[in-house]
């Protein structure tokens, strides 16, 4: 038999042995500093196309009150469901404020139901220009979710329906705020059939296909 000694050298030996040749990896940022860096980005390649709609379009959201109260609870919404997705990807570490980014969702669903009275919702399905905003949340929003994925896949994904959808929810409310200030609205109904419809489509393809987007590679 082994005596004490010699199965400590032993098991220190196969460690060495293990660890030979490997290099350290840094640890990744926190969470929230992570997702400070990706909604940095995201504000300046939102503005930048922001700009570029304006500058052709010659339109630009409304200065009323309730329209930037929608848009601020939007981008509160955004922020959370960042910072929630990069947390989802850290085993271990709590994940309450997703629970904040979908109350924010909820909210910001909320203010544009409560739109003003007399507004006429069968010209709602009417609006064939909301095709734009469309586009401008699915395309326009294409670059930002792909960076984020990037950044996502680097930590461990191990809900990835969860990550996924709150990802998507984190690029689609932001890219919608860009599309209500670019393009004019009539009212908060037509934003709220069309742009939370758009939101609510991104975010439930998004989570039906999180194992295919976050899929831990086969052992060999």
């Amino acid at each position: 038999r082994m005596n004490a000694e010699e199965s400590s050298m032993n098991t220190e030996e196969l460690i060495e042995r293990m660890t030979e040749g490997l290099e350290p990896v840094a640890p990744l940022p926190s969470p929230g500093k992570r997702a400070a860096a990706w909604l940095l980005g995201a504000a300046l390649y939102l503005g930048v196309l922001v700009l570029a709609m304006v500058s052709a379009s010659g339109a630009a959201g409304t200065a009323e009150t309730a329209f930037w109260g929608s848009q601020a609870v939007a981008i509160a919404a955004g922020v959370l469901a960042s910072i929630a997705a990069f947390v989802s990807v850290v085993p271990g570490l709590a994940n309450r404020v997703r629970w904040w980014a979908v109350a924010a969702f909820l909210v910001w669903l909320a203010t544009l139901v409560a739109s003003p009275a007399g507004v006429d919702w069968s010209t709602v399905a009417a609006a064939d220009h909301e095709w734009v905003c469309a586009g401008f949340i699915v395309i326009g929003g294409a670059p930002l979710a792909a960076a984020l994925a990037w950044m996502l896949r680097s930590g461990a994904p191990l809900s990835p329906a969860t990550t996924a959808a709150l990802a998507a929810l984190a690029v689609a409310t932001l890219a919608n705020v860009g599309a209500c200030v670019s393009l004019p609205h009539e009212n908060g109904a037509v934003t709220f059939a069309w742009h939370g419809s758009v939101v609510l489509a991104v975010v439930g393809i998004a989570a039906w296909s999180g194992r295919r987007l976050f899929s831990w590679p086969k052992a060999k």
